[in-house]
């Protein structure tokens, strides 16, 4: 990670939780919360390679992912985006807080747009990228040439970042027009 991935596009503030450390100084990671409690999870984070970052170097990532420098071969990324597979509808409450439909999933790789019924007078143009279990999402917007980084440090926040796309991604649009 550390050769090929963080250092070679210069991710400064990146790291693997109790593997590395990140190049620079770099402020504390946010507490993760379970809905109001909160959690100190380093040694879960220690044990699936979990990887901090700083939303700078997040984007720094998707912009360099975006322009085929990640990838020795940079057809890669359409190569990641060609087969999609859709996420069931949720048929129970506990399914809701989880991504889902509206979701796709290629190879390493989501892909979220809502249906032109659902935003008939506005649509949504779709974004790609990825969520995280605790809240966070990065994506890019190619019809708004956008990159979009955040999270809420909810373990239990699966869902929200299909809340809040949308509405940033109005706007940006308005703020555009």
């Amino acid at each position: 990670h550390e050769e090929l991935l963080f250092r070679p596009l210069d991710l400064r503030h990146t790291w693997l939780a109790g593997h590395s450390r990140p190049l620079e100084p770099t402020p504390k990671p946010a507490m993760l919360w379970v809905d109001s409690e909160p959690v100190e999870i380093p040694l879960m984070m220690r044990s699936f390679w979990g990887v901090y970052s700083t939303t700078e170097d997040t984007l720094s990532f998707l912009h360099a992912l975006i322009r085929g420098e990640v990838f020795d071969d940079p057809a890669t990324l359409s190569l990641m985006q060609q087969r999609w597979n859709r996420f069931t509808f949720p048929l129970d409450k506990a399914a809701l807080r989880a991504p889902g439909w509206p979701v796709e999933y290629a190879l390493g790789m989501m892909r979220f747009r809502l249906p032109r019924a659902l935003t008939p007078l506005h649509p949504m143009p779709a974004v790609f990228g990825h969520t995280g279990s605790t809240g966070t999402w990065l994506f890019h917007c190619p019809e708004l040439d956008v990159l979009l980084s955040g999270t809420v440090d909810q373990a239990t926040a699966g869902a929200i970042p299909y809340r809040l796309v949308p509405k940033i991604l109005r706007a940006v649009d308005s703020a555009a027009r």
